[in-house]
């Protein structure tokens, strides 16, 4: 357990790669709270899906740990707290369990960078290798796509029907075009027909559903993330395309981030504007995200109260 706490906190062992370490001392800071106790972790192997084996183990483990935190807590409902992928974990965790199990256990679900309706940035990665933030002359990304198409998650990113419509071009080649409702066709057509067949097997948990819990949405803006992809002649899909941006959180496309805005459940939404309040990752750093973080979790307020709030 302790090391869950470690790896939550960063990616690597010494947290040079933060990732929810700000987060957790910053809830760790106000009073009551105790690391191992009412304040827990539950990170995953994220090159897998929730129907994966590894994934369904996860979803089992989660509820065995609410139920742990629950009890040793003197049976208060525990609060939940998911970034990016995590959220679509949540999701799927929520479809498991049933409505009498989650109006005992659960209190709230915070939800940071929801990737909701999938990824554009997600298509770069099965079709050409995922290179943006590597200088070409140090990676081969052929090498990096064989390595990327080997991930059940990256295909559970993809775009979603819910969110993008059959009439909306996502990808564009000399021969054709894609939306999200051709991904399949655009994986074989990409020389990768075994592509097609791994997001038939995620059917089902791809699947946008309402959680039936109290919901607070926060998320970034009004950053430049992928929309669209262009391959120029002679390109598709071996080399690089051309990147067309849309409005987003620089991974998260603003319709999938947006999605939560559906919850019937919806008690707050907040919207963090530009890279240093709201960028995917940096978003978990902010500070006054984690004030906000810390506020939700001292409320005892019940009542519907949406908020669409700009900082």
């Amino acid at each position: 357990k302790q090391w869950y706490q470690r790896r939550v906190r960063g990616i690597d062992k010494n947290c040079y790669y933060p990732y929810f370490k700000a987060m957790v001392e910053g809830i760790a800071a106000v009073p009551g709270y105790v690391r191992g106790v009412n304040l827990r972790a539950a990170p995953y192997d994220f090159r897998y899906g929730a129907n994966s084996p590894v994934g369904k183990d996860l979803i089992n483990d989660l509820k065995l740990l609410v139920e742990d935190t629950y009890q040793k807590t003197g049976n208060k409902p525990v609060s939940i707290i998911a970034h990016s992928m995590g959220n679509l974990y949540m999701i799927e965790f929520f479809k498991t369990v049933s409505t009498a199990w989650k109006k005992q256990h659960i209190k709230r679900y915070i939800t940071i960078s929801g990737v909701f309706g999938g990824s554009v940035k997600s298509i770069r990665a099965l079709v050409s290798g995922e290179i943006e933030s590597i200088p070409r002359v140090l990676v081969n990304a052929n090498a990096v796509r064989a390595f990327q198409r080997t991930f059940q998650s990256i295909y559970w990113l993809l775009p979603r029907k819910e969110v993008f419509s059959k009439d909306e071009i996502l990808v564009y080649t000399p021969d054709r075009n894609y939306t999200a409702h051709q991904l399949g066709e655009l994986l074989t057509d990409a020389n990768f027909p075994e592509g097609a067949d791994v997001l038939k097997s995620i059917e089902g948990s791809d699947t946008f559903v309402e959680p039936g819990v109290d919901v607070y949405c926060i998320h970034g803006s009004d950053i430049p993330t992928a929309a669209q992809f262009r391959w120029r002649p002679g390109y598709f899909p071996d080399y690089q395309p051309d990147q067309i941006d849309g409005p987003g959180d620089g991974t998260v496309n603003q319709p999938s981030l947006e999605l939560c805005r559906k919850f019937k459940r919806l008690k707050a939404y907040r919207i963090y504007p530009g890279i240093k309040e709201g960028e995917h990752m940096q978003i978990l750093l902010n500070p006054r995200v984690i004030e906000y973080v810390t506020q939700i979790l001292n409320s005892t307020s019940t009542g519907q109260d949406e908020r669409v709030l700009h900082f």
